[in-house]
């Protein structure tokens, strides 16, 4: 099981890792929007803004799961784990795919799919069970 803390701070490591992920997803997609390496197809152009999309959406949403778990410490943090898990197979195959025109990572996007799938079910079931805090 994953640690947790008891106080209100931010979730310090999931929240580096979200604004890392968000800095990463924004350098490559100006590499591949600018750069010598930019998709020259159309194919591959879709490929990298559904890339570039994927990326930043659950760059944002890890940030702001790191804030929700500030708030509910008792609360599992394998989102945060299943969206990382997810970015990496799910984006990371298609960036591969873009960038070197590999097609083999492709069997792993419908797994990182998966983990994103299973990281917004369980941080919505976990919501519906946070217990309303006192005013």
């Amino acid at each position: 099981m994953l640690p947790s803390t008891q106080h209100n701070a931010p979730q310090p490591l999931w929240l580096f890792g979200g604004i890392f992920s968000a800095l990463v997803a924004v350098i490559v997609a100006a590499i591949g929007a600018h750069g010598p390496m930019a998709p020259t197809t159309p194919a591959l152009q879709h490929l990298l803004a559904t890339a570039s999309l994927f990326h930043l959406t659950h760059s944002l949403a890890l940030i702001q799961f790191s804030q929700w778990r500030s708030q509910n410490a008792q609360r599992t943090a394998w989102p945060a784990v299943l969206f990382i898990l997810g970015m990496l197979g799910f984006v990371g195959s298609l960036y591969v795919m873009v960038f070197s025109g590999l097609k083999i990572p492709g069997v792993i996007t419908p797994i990182g799919g998966a983990f994103l799938i299973l990281a917004w079910l369980i941080w919505g079931v976990q919501s519906l069970r946070t217990a309303p805090k006192p005013a």
